[in-house]
C-alpha cells in the first residue's frame, strides 16, 4: 500500500468509528422516499424534545382523532426527566420501537422545545434506513429530520407536530403531502424579495437555532445545491443576524441555490425593546446578511412556528421563484 492510500484508509477509519451507529460524513445520500400514509394510518405519537402538559398531550391525542389517525404510543409519552419528556434512552426506546413496528405507517412528533440533539448520536440509523417511514414535525425536530437525512438520506417532514393548531391549512398541505403524494405550491403571504432569481435543488432547513446548532457535528447535513428553508420565532434581530453570520462563516451557504425564509414572528425590532433605538428591523438583517449572496432569497413563506405550517419536505427537489414569492416543489415526497 502506497502513503497516499494508506493516509486516505486510516483517514476514513478515524471517520467512521465515532459510534457503532454514526457514520461521520457529509456526503449527499442517494434520496430515500417513505411510502405513503394511508388514508387511516397508525401512526406512533413520540416525544423525542420536551415534556407534553397534560393539556397538549390531550391536544395532540383530539387532533390525531379528528384526522382520522389511530395512535400508539408509549407510557413514556407522559414521562418527565427534568426538562425533557424522559430520559434519553426512553425517547430512543420509542423512536426505535416505531421505526421498527410494522403495523405503524408513520411517526409525529407530539412537540417541540428542546433535547432532540441529544438523540443524535444514539439513533440506530441502520435500523432507520431499514424501515423508512414518514417522521413529521418541525422546531427542535429540525436536529432528528436533519440527523436522519444526513445519515440515511430519508425524505422527512418538516410539518406540524401533534399539539399544532390543526387548521384547514396546516391539515390540507400535510395531507397533500404525506397522504396524496402531491407536488404543491406555497406562496410567500408577506413576500419581499431580498435577492431575485429562480433556484432550484433539494428541499432543506427548519429552525435557525437548530440549524446552527448542528454545524460542526456529524449530524449536519451539506446544503450545497439545496433550496434552504429558514424559520424562527422569538428571536431578535441581532441574534437572527448572529445565527445567519454564524451559516455564512462555516461555510454553509456556499453553493445553496436559493433561500426562502418564513414569517419570524416575534422576531423584529419593536418599540417595547429597551435597546430599540440601538437596533435594526429584521428585513435590514436579510439583505445585509443574505441579499449580496447572488442567490434567489424571499421573505415571508408559511411554514413553522406559524398559524399556517406549510410541510416541507426533507430531501426534495423544489424550485424557489424569489421574484414571484413562489416555492413549490416538483417531485413527490413518498411512493
Amino acid at each position: 500500500m502506497d502513503r497516499r492510500s494508506f493516509v486516505k484508509s486510516t483517514s476514513l477509519l478515524g471517520l467512521t468509528t465515532v459510534s457503532d451507529s454514526l457514520v461521520f460524513t457529509r456526503e449527499l445520500k442517494p434520496i430515500v422516499k417513505p411510502s405513503a400514509l394511508p388514508k387511516k394510518p397508525t401512526v406512533g405519537l413520540v416525544a423525542p424534545a420536551s415534556a407534553l402538559s397534560r393539556s397538549a398531550f390531550e391536544r395532540a391525542l383530539q387532533n390525531m382523532e379528528e384526522l382520522g389517525f389511530e395512535i400508539k404510543y408509549s407510557d413514556n409519552l407522559r414521562t418527565r426527566s427534568g426538562f425533557l419528556s424522559g430520559t434519553d434512552q426512553q425517547r430512543l426506546q420509542d423512536l426505535h420501537d416505531y421505526f421498527a413496528d410494522s403495523d405503524i405507517d408513520g411517526i409525529i412528533c407530539a412537540r417541540g422545545g428542546y433535547g432532540t440533539g441529544r438523540l443524535l448520536e444514539g439513533l440506530d440509523y441502520q435500523l432507520i434506513k431499514n424501515n423508512p417511514k414518514p417522521l413529521i414535525g418541525y422546531s427542535d425536530i429540525t436536529a432528528l429530520l436533519l440527523g436522519i437525512y444526513s445519515q440515511t438520506g430519508i425524505v422527512g417532514f418538516h410539518g406540524p407536530v401533534g399539539a399544532s393548531d390543526m387548521n384547514d391549512f396546516t391539515v390540507d398541505y400535510l395531507q397533500d403531502i404525506v397522504v396524496k403524494g402531491r407536488k404543491v405550491k406555497i406562496e410567500a403571504e408577506k413576500a419581499e424579495t431580498i435577492s431575485g432569481g429562480i433556484g432550484e435543488g433539494r428541499l432543506i432547513g427548519g429552525n435557525l437555532s437548530l440549524l446552527v446548532s448542528l454545524v460542526g457535528t456529524p449530524h449536519d447535513p451539506d446544503y450545497k445545491d439545496h433550496i434552504l428553508f429558514i424559520e424562527e420565532v422569538g428571536e431578535s434581530t441581532y441574534r437572527v443576524d448572529r445565527m445567519l453570520t454564524q451559516l455564512r462563516s462555516a461555510g454553509k451557504l456556499d453553493g445553496v441555490g436559493g433561500i426562502a425564509l418564513g414569517y419570524f414572528t416575534d422576531c423584529d425590532t419593536s418599540p417595547d425593546d429597551p435597546f430599540y433605538e440601538y437596533s435594526i428591523g429584521l428585513q435590514e438583517v436579510f439583505h445585509d446578511r443574505l441579499g449580496d449572496m447572488d442567490i434567489p432569497v424571499c421573505y415571508g413563506f408559511p411554514f413553522g412556528h406559524e398559524k399556517h405550517n406549510a410541510t416541507l419536505p426533507v430531501g426534495v427537489k423544489a424550485v424557489l421563484d424569489a421574484n414571484k414569492g413562489v416555492l413549490k416543489t416538483i417531485e413527490s415526497a413518498v411512493l
